[in-house]
């Protein structure tokens, strides 16, 4: 799955990492069930400089199959935050499942990762994994992506 041929490219985590969490270290809503998309400290200033890299996001969104999301608001979402950074995002995966579900797209699995980089020729040897929890470290490893760095040290919090 690797394509040492390929580009570097950055994967992102969704919540904690690019966009505030709540309390209970979900995305908040609005009463219409919009995610409320806010930026964290510092993402686009150290994004919008990087625009000409491939920049992809992968995010566990249990949320979708328990009921709490709708697939099409998470989707609006990840277009809102890639609007907010200048239209840079490459692509984005989502994995609706549950850890019952036993898929192979959710973190901490690297289904998601491999899938976007089978899509746009990225060599995961060459590339990087931004993330807050240990499942993102995870990921990117089982992806075979070559450096994992902490959201807090990207992004300088």
């Amino acid at each position: 799955m690797v394509n040492p041929n390929g580009n570097a490219a950055l994967f992102f985590d969704l919540g904690g990492t690019l966009v505030k969490l709540n309390e209970s270290r979900e995305i908040p809503i609005d009463a219409d069930g919009n995610l409320l998309v806010e930026l964290l400290p510092n993402v686009a200033e150290k994004l919008r400089p990087l625009h000409n890299h491939l920049m992809f996001v992968v995010t566990n969104q249990s949320g979708i199959t328990r009921g709490r999301l709708k697939a099409e608001k998470v989707e609006a979402a990840l277009a809102q935050l890639d609007h907010q950074l200048g239209d840079i995002l490459t692509g984005w995966q989502i994995c609706p499942h549950t850890d019952d579900a036993k898929c192979e797209c959710r973190k901490p699995k690297g289904g998601m990762i491999t899938e976007l980089a089978d899509l746009y020729g990225v060599d995961l040897t060459a590339s990087t994994m931004v993330g807050d929890q240990e499942v993102d470290r995870l990921a990117g490893e089982a992806a075979g992506v070559a450096k994992f760095v902490a959201a807090k040290d990207f992004f300088g919090w």
